[in-house]
Parts: structure tokens; C-alpha cells; sequence
């Protein structure tokens, strides 16, 4: 059934063609201003089946008109006000970092002038090519900007997680698994609300909401609307926006997480957040070739002079010096005779996991005199450092994966909901007693066994993220720019190229 083209919407807008006559409107009998429900269906599904579909989002557009939903932008009376509420807000997409043409703003802009101003009928295209061609396009750039802005572009654990190749033959490829973020990627749930949105004229103050609410998104905005901004500069900000639309599902429900740790490698910095309050310190990391994995967890448990089981590829460089070994108060932990002294070990039996070596707790361990630990799939961890000297130097990467804290003391007590004294003092007399490893000293010193405490649970248990932002907090509260140390800012902008350039 055919319906004709009577005005440009149904709503309650200024009509620029108001003071045309009725005589204006004698052409609308000719056939070219008719609309057609039937053509401009087939219309859109010629364009959705041949329209490309990068992004997840336009998958879901392709769907929604093959799937022959009702139309959200136009009606057999024109086109809907909403049309001009989405376009205001898409041409605006420039400050916040994405493409005015990743929406095909110019394209529809042009068709709407068109359908407005009735040119039509002039050239090859109908009114119904045009009229599917907006509905389209409108719904293309809707869902593209409502999930791009809420959800950001890239998945980065697939992006990460595809970075770094190893073990390369001739049959297979594999990739070191550098990320485990876990963040929220739209749903079901996300675009069903999006188009009821959408047919209930709610699009400006849905699509306002959908922007992270922080201090720090902010001030990246604020920055990436620098008119003195260089072109590496702008893509450098733009990574670190992308970065803040990342949002975990650990969090999802929680309204806001107001007690949280929040590790940053590029800065080699960790802040520890509750409420107003604010603890920082440096941290020491992963080195480029044993990168810290990014990743989200909650803080359980803290373990006070925990025992460190070495990995192979530390415990191989050491195995026959036997003096280093006392030294450090290492020992043979064998899995049918137990434990062993440093002389039992067996190069072919640590390297086939009959035998591990293991570092008693105390000063000299490697994990210091405490680790915060937490679920993950790395089995990276917070811990204190027997050479506290590494937290001097600028460049921190030092690691085997796992995170070096500078004040473990106090991220302890950060973590403790309830401070009782009593648990404090012990936790401190725990981190600093002269514990005797091995043959480490020929005097043995007094302990007072009932003051160690050597477990402490962290109830409730605190997030922690592991992030990676270039652009982040410095010494002075200020937005800094930070060393791409692992050569992330490349990747991720290679996978934006074509929505932010």
C-alpha cells in the first residue's frame, strides 16, 4: 500500500516550509512523492544486505530490519523530530573523540534536506530510495554512537589477548594471554533499551547518560579539546578515552564502587581510593618480555612472610649454587620425600615438577614480608620486595609479572575494614621481626610466637584493577603524559584508525 508524503514529521517542531501556499503542495499527486511501506522495506533490505558490518553494533542493525521491525524514524507522514535530535548530537562527535563519519552524518543530513525540501524526482532516486536509505543510516548511527560511547570500540581482551605472539611453527599460532579485564560488551538487554529509547523520544537524555561519570573521563575530554593539541597527541587521548569507556563486570552491580586499588603501569603508580580518601605509592612491574596482565579481581587475602615457590625459569639459573641457596633460605620442597635441603636438588626433577624450590618467608624473600592476594588466571599478585632500592628508579618495569608495592604496610591497612589495634600492632611486629631462614645467622633471635600473625582475610573484599592509561595522574593531581612501555597506544589506535581519523 502506497501512502504520500504530507510534511517533514509528526511532532511538535518548526516546519521551515510553513509559509509555503497550498498551491506549493499541488505537485505532492505525482507519483514520485509517494511513500511506499512495501519498496522502502525492500529498499533497506537491499541496503542491509549489501552494508558492511565492522562493528558488532551494525550487526544488530542489519537484524532489526531484516527481522522486519517497525520503522523509528519515519512514518508515512514524514520523518520523526528524533531524526534532528540524533543528527545535533552525532555532529557533535569530534569532542569526544569519534568520526563525524563513522554515523554517515553528511549522508544523512543530505537526505533529510532533501525529504524536507521535497527534492526528489529530479534524478534516479524515488522518494522511497531515500526515505530507506535515512531510516537506515539513522539507526546505523544511533547504535553506533549509544554503544561505542557507553561500551567504547574495541574488545580489549581480544585486542590484548591477540598481541603478542609465541611458540610460532609451521601448523600453529599462539598468543600470550596479557589481559583479563573481563569488561561489559553490549547486550540484548542494552539495545532493547536503546530502541525503546528511541520510539519513546528519549534519545538526548538516554544518550547522555551513557558517558562514563568521572573526574578523570573528564579531564581527558577537556584535554582532547585542546586547540593546541598535536595529531599524535589527539590520538594518544583518544586511546586513554577508549580506555576510561572500559567497564567491568565486576562492578556491574554496584552503582559506584567507592573502595577500590587501582594499579597503572605506564605511571608505575597505584592508588588506593575510599571515598575522599586517597593513598598513593609506586609500584615496580613486569618487565617487556613478563608483562603485568591487565586485569580486574577482588583483594581476599593478605599473607604476612608468605613462602615464595620459585618458578622454573628463575630456579634453573641458580640450582647447583648451593651457598646462594642458603643464603637466600631456600629450600627443596620434594613431592615424595618433602622437604629437602638446597644440596638434593635435581636439575630434570624441578624442570618435570617432581621438585619445586621454595624461598622461606622473611627479609630476604622475594615477595617482601607481605602479599595481597586475589582470583586470577595469571597467578600474578601485590606484594612487598626484598630490594626496596627498585622504587627509586624512574623506570619500573622489573618484574616477572607480578606487582611490587612500595608501602605495603599501609595498602594492608587501606585493606583492613576494621583497624582494631590489637591486629595492627601484630601485623606490624609480624612485618618487621627478624625471622631466621636457614642458615642465615648462627644467633637465633627471640620471637614472640603469639604476636606473628601470618593470614589476615580482607572482608569485604576490595576490587582491584590492573589498568594501563598514558594519560593519567601525576605527582601534582594533574593530567601527565607516560611512557606506551608496552607498546599498547600502537595497537589500540590501529584498531580505532578508521572511526577516530
Amino acid at each position: 500500500m502506497g501512502f504520500l508524503l504530507l510534511s517533514s514529521c509528526n511532532e511538535k517542531t518548526n516546519n521551515p516550509y510553513k509559509g509555503l501556499t497550498l498551491d506549493a503542495f499541488s505537485e505532492l499527486s505525482s507519483g514520485c512523492y509517494k511513500l511506499d511501506a512495501r519498496v522502502i522495506r525492500e529498499r533497506i533490505s537491499g541496503i542491509a544486505e549489501n552494508d558492511g558490518a565492522p562493528l558488532s553494533m551494525d550487526i544488530r542493525t542489519r537484524k532489526f530490519y531484516l527481522n522486519n521491525n517497525r520503522f523509528i524514524w519515519i512514518n508515512r507522514l514524514g520523518v520523526f523530530s528524533r531524526a534532528d535530535t540524533l543528527l545535533s548530537i552525532i555532529r557533535q562527535a569530534g569532542r569526544y573523540g569519534f568520526n563525524a563519519r563513522m554515523f554517515r552524518t553528511d549522508a544523512i543530513e543530505e537526505d533529510l534536506k532533501r525529504v524536507r525540501s521535497l527534492d526528489v524526482g529530479g534524478g534516479n532516486e524515488s522518494i522511497n530510495e531515500i526515505m530507506a536509505r535515512l531510516e537506515y543510516n539513522l539507526t546505523k548511527a544511533y547504535l553506533r554512537y549509544s554503544a561505542s560511547m557507553r561500551y567504547g570500540i574495541v574488545n580489549p581482551d581480544h585486542l590484548y589477548n591477540n598481541f603478542e605472539k609465541y611458540d610460532l611453527d609451521s601448523v600453529t599460532t599462539r598468543f600470550r594471554q596479557l589481559s583479563d579485564l573481563d569488561v561489559e560488551r553490549p547486550d540484548d538487554a542494552f539495545y532493547v533499551l536503546a530502541l525503546t529509547k528511541a520510539f519513546n523520544d528519549s534519545i538526548g537524555e538516554f544518550l547522555s547518560e551513557l558517558q562514563p561519570d568521572n573526574h578523570f573521563y573528564r579531564n581527558l575530554i577537556e584535554r582532547l579539546n585542546n586547540v593546541d593539541m598535536s595529531a599524535s597527541e589527539r590520538i594518544k587521548t583518544i586511546c586513554n578515552i577508549e580506555r576510561c569507556r572500559w567497564q567491568f563486570k565486576l562492578c556491574r552491580d554496584k552503582a559506584h564502587v567507592d573502595k577500590y586499588v587501582e594499579v597503572n603501569i605506564p605511571s608505575f603508580s597505584l592508588r588506593a581510593v575510599d571515598g575522599d580518601s586517597l593513598l598513593i605509592m609506586r609500584i615496580g612491574c613486569g618487565t617487556l618480555e613478563n608483562k603485568t596482565p591487565l586485569l580486574a579481581g577482588l583483594i581476599k587475602r593478605m599473607d604476612v612472610n608468605p613462602q615464595w615457590i620459585v618458578p622454573k625459569s628463575i630456579s634453573k639459573g641458580f640450582l647447583h649454587n648451593y651457598e646462594y641457596m642458603h643464603k637466600m633460605g631456600m629450600f627443596v620442597l620434594d613431592k615424595k620425600d618433602g622437604k629437602l635441603p638446597p644440596e638434593s636438588a635435581s636439575y630434570g626433577k624441578v624442570m618435570n615438577g617432581e621438585q619445586f624450590i621454595v624461598q622461606a618467608g622473611g627479609p630476604k624473600n622475594s615477595l617482601g614480608r607481605i602479599i595481597f592476594r586475589f582470583d586470577n588466571n595469571f597467578s600474578v599478585f601485590l606484594h612487598d620486595t626484598s630490594s626496596p632500592w627498585v622504587f627509586q628508579r624512574k623506570k619500573r618495569a622489573v618484574s616477572h609479572g607480578c606487582v611490587r608495592v612500595e608501602k605495603p604496610f599501609e595498602l594492608a591497612l587501606f585493606l583492613m575494614d576494621d583497624k582494631d589495634e590489637e591486629i595492627v600492632e601484630k601485623l606490624k611486629y609480624s612485618m618487621t621481626v627478624k625471622l631466621v631462614n636457614d642458615k642465615d645467622s648462627l644467633t637465633k633471635n627471640k620471637i614472640d610466637r603469639k604476636k606473628l600473625v601470618n593470614s589476615l582475610p580482607v572482608r569485604p573484599a576490595v576490587p582491584l584493577f590492573v589498568r594501563y592509561f598514558t594519560v593519567y595522574w601525576g605527582d601534582d593531581g594533574r593530567l601527565a603524559d607516560f611512557q606506551d612501555i608496552y607498546g599498547y597506544d600502537e595497537a589500540l589506535a590501529e584498531q580505532l584508525k578508521p572511526y577516530i581519523e
